[in-house]
Formats: C-alpha cells, structure tokens, sequence
C-alpha cells in the first residue's frame, strides 16, 4: 500500500514470471489505493497473468455496512471478471469491523467471481462462522499466525501469513500436526512461533520488524520498508536476532 501503481504493476510482473518457474499461485492485493486506482490494478491483473486478486475494503470512506462493503468488492471483482477475487479482512488495521459471516453470504449471492477472504484477527468464534458459511470452491486464509494451530483444530487449513517467509518448515510442521491428531506438538510448536513473533513485534511495527527478521531468519537481504514507515535500529536487529537464535529458529 506504501507503493505507487506503477511500482505495483512492475511486481505484478515479477510474480507472474517467478510464478511460470516455480508453479506458485500469485495472489495480487490490489487495495489499499483510491478506488480508481484499485480498479486499474484489477484490470491490469486480469491480463497480466495473475491467479486471483484480494482486496483491502475502502481505507478512508470506510464502509459501513454489509451492503456498502459489499458493493466496494463488487466494483473491483467487475474490473477483473476472469479472476477469483477474495476479501482481505484485517480490522486491526482497516478499522472495518463489520460483521464477516454475514458480509460472505451477501457477497456470495451479489458477486460471481467472489471467491472467498483472508481473515486476519483473532476472533476464532467468527471465523468458524465465516467458515460455515463458504460455498464449494470457495476458500479462507487464516492471517493470525499466532493462532494457526487453534484454527486448524476448527478446520481452517490455509493461512497467509507474514511469518512464513522466516519460519516456513516450522508452520507447516504446526498444520502437519495437527493433521495427526497430536494436540500437545501443536501446541509446543505454536509456543515457539508465537514467541518468534514477540521477538519481533516488541522492537517495533509488523512490516518494519517483519523486514527486519527476514533478513536474520534466512540471509536474504530484502532492504528497508518503504516510506513513512522507518527500519529497526541494529541494535533492535540484535536483540531480536539473540532471541530467534535461543528459540533455534536462526543461526
């Protein structure tokens, strides 16, 4: 969100050919723009070569309502109707607290290509319920990585999450027990990824500090986060580096 559209269009293309090599679904977010330009971004996914598009809800004239949330998502799903487009609920941040069951049901019935949402909060009682109400070739993204082993106890089984770009292996490990019925792996392995994300969250703010781990958790250098947005100090890059080391999830 921190992009200008060119600069997004240009990582569209670099997903969409890294996608041709190592068989990745490329996702593209398309929100978090004024209206027009989300809707730019959509039509140029749809012949770009994206997979599906997600889409933040309306940033500043937030909506109100299922309908009017419902009507924002219809706008950007027309832009690209050859795509499956998904919602990215994340009201932590978008400060859009409208109520998630009910938005997907309506969503549903309005929107042909409405293919699902990612949902990032830690309300597991709604998110059961959002799950309730999916169709068939509909899906759900958990976006709480601190609550993956809950979640897939309820049946949540796909996740989004920034983490798995330092710990991969270790949230697989957390699904794949939970898989096997093995409650109290779950659990150890779950304590060891919410302590990674203390680590880092006590240093500062998600994408910043998320940089920052990066880097230390697999060596490549991914740079600062874009502006206005300000890198750890190396100092915080240090303790947080200490911390995954005694966690044995860095070198």
């Amino acid at each position: 969100m921190s992009l200008s559209v060119p600069d997004r269009k240009k990582l569209v293309d670099e997903w969409v050919k890294a996608g041709k090599t190592t068989g990745l679904h490329i996702m593209v977010q398309v929100g978090g723009a004024p209206l027009a330009d989300v809707v730019a971004l959509s039509e140029y996914c749809s012949i770009a070569g994206a997979d599906s598009l997600l889409t933040l809800p309306e940033l500043y004239f937030r909506p109100a309502s299922v309908d009017e949330l419902v009507s924002y998502v219809e706008l950007v799903a027309k832009a690209a109707p050859n795509l499956p487009v998904l919602y990215y609920h994340i009201p932590s941040l978008s400060k859009v607290e409208i109520n998630m069951p009910a938005f997907v049901s309506a969503a549903t019935a309005r929107i042909p290509n409405f293919k699902g949402i990612k949902f990032t909060s830690n309300d597991l009682s709604e998110a059961a319920q959002v799950l309730r109400n999916l169709k068939d070739g509909q899906e759900m993204f958990l976006g709480a990585d601190t609550l993956l082993a809950p979640a897939a106890l309820l049946g949540i089984k796909s996740a989004i999450g920034t983490t798995f770009n330092l710990f991969p292996q270790l949230a697989q490990d957390i699904l794949d027990a939970v898989d096997k019925g093995d409650v109290e792996r779950a659990r150890v392995l779950q304590e060891q990824l919410c302590l990674a994300v203390e680590a880092h969250t006590v240093e500062g703010t998600w994408v910043p500090t998320m940089k920052a781990g990066m880097e230390i958790a697999t060596g490549i250098k991914v740079g600062p986060p874009s502006l206005p947005q300000r890198e750890l100090s190396p100092e915080a890059k240090k303790r947080i580096a200490s911390k995954l080391k005694a966690l044995k999830l860095a070198n």
